[in-house]
């Protein structure tokens, strides 16, 4: 997640969906369709992302939406997955989807619908009238969690596995050596503290697989070690593993403090295991003492930042998770909801019942 003035707008200065930021970018969404309220639907029978997928494999940002942007959608996907839900059917149906809009040289846009007048209208769209609207959210995570996605959940699909090789070498290009660190986008020299951990925790896992690091070999041998890219996290955001719990910068150039991006940046960290352990639960201790509160309060932001919940739960801190997911259904029923918090809810409710079902007698 980014704060410079480009995503400031995107998720009412906070997280990386927002009217005003999707109105600015593309410029023919429907109000209507915006984010509606979503009814609380937490029945076994009810389709993943019922809300927000498309028979198409199309998995939108907001609910009931004709917005796509790639990026959320495999945050979801990923979060669910990582939290023991089986998503394979869903993320080989939107795999699939996006892959038409991939770049030759290895991006992905954000896609639209573009059927203008069904949006005015309120009315449905051809579930299939989908084009490339614009520069996608970022580079650098996009590429680094559209080959997580494919490695982790869909590792058999060779057609995604040649997708991927093209992503990797796109990577490879925002490496900024004199700087150390990723650019979030090609030709621009904005760069964030979270994306590159983002791309830490995802090439970590490609070069751990087996699989994957024979598969990537001449593509992960191009990218950067993890101790260059950790050096990058020192030199760029001043953060130091053993010092204060947020970075001094979320990003580069740096822009004024606020809940989002600075309190939310340490959250990757949990995400991506770079904090864990003893270590992991005493950080996140001083993030909950700073921040908890007015957090699981809905206080923050508009959007609840589930991302922070599911931080909680690797923390060990099933509490303030149980207590996120409680007044999930609120938040959804009014409206300040995305498909990001919809795949962390998805993935902790499913792990909290898991939990739940192990330590009964």
């Amino acid at each position: 997640m980014r704060p410079d003035p480009r995503r400031a707008t995107r998720v009412v200065q906070a997280m990386r969906t927002t009217s005003a930021r999707l109105l600015a970018a593309i410029g023919l969404l429907s109000l209507c369709h915006m984010m509606p309220a979503i009814a609380a639907d937490n029945s076994p029978d009810a389709p993943m992302f019922a809300d927000f997928s498309l028979p198409n494999g199309a998995i939108t940002v907001f609910a009931k939406g004709d917005y796509v942007e790639p990026y959320f959608a495999l945050k979801a996907l990923l979060a669910a997955h990582r939290l023991g839900v089986d998503v394979t059917q869903t993320t080989s149906a939107f795999a699939h989807w996006l892959l038409p809009f991939q770049q030759a040289n290895g991006p992905f846009p954000r896609v639209c619908r573009s059927g203008a007048n069904d949006w005015l209208a309120c009315g449905p769209a051809d579930a299939d009238d989908w084009l490339a609207c614009g520069p996608a959210d970022a580079d650098d995570s996009l590429d680094a969690l559209w080959c997580l996605a494919v490695a982790e959940i869909l590792p058999g699909d060779k057609v995604l596995a040649a997708s991927c090789t093209r992503s990797l070498e796109n990577l490879a290009t925002l490496w900024n050596p004199a700087q150390q660190t990723f650019r979030a986008l090609s030709g621009g020299s904005a760069a964030y503290f979270a994306d590159n951990v983002e791309v830490i925790g995802a090439l970590a896992y490609l070069r751990r697989d087996r699989a994957a690091s024979s598969r990537f070999a001449v593509q992960l041998a191009a990218l950067p070690s993890v101790a260059g890219m950790q050096k990058g996290l020192r030199q760029n955001y001043g953060y130091d593993p053993n010092g204060a719990l947020e970075p001094e910068r979320a990003s580069v150039p740096p822009t004024p403090y606020g809940f989002y991006p600075n309190a939310v940046a340490p959250v990757y960290l949990w995400l991506y295991q770079l904090r864990s352990g003893a270590s992991g639960e005493r950080y996140w201790q001083v993030w909950k003492e700073r921040y908890g509160e007015k957090w699981l309060a809905g206080e923050s932001d508009h959007f609840p930042w589930g991302l922070i919940a599911w931080a909680a739960y690797l923390a060990g801190d099933q509490a303030s998770a149980r207590a996120w997911l409680k007044n999930a259904d609120a938040w959804r029923l009014a409206g300040r909801w995305n498909i990001v918090e919809e795949g962390v809810r998805t993935g902790l409710s499913h792990a909290l019942q898991s939990s739940a079902a192990e330590k009964s007698p």
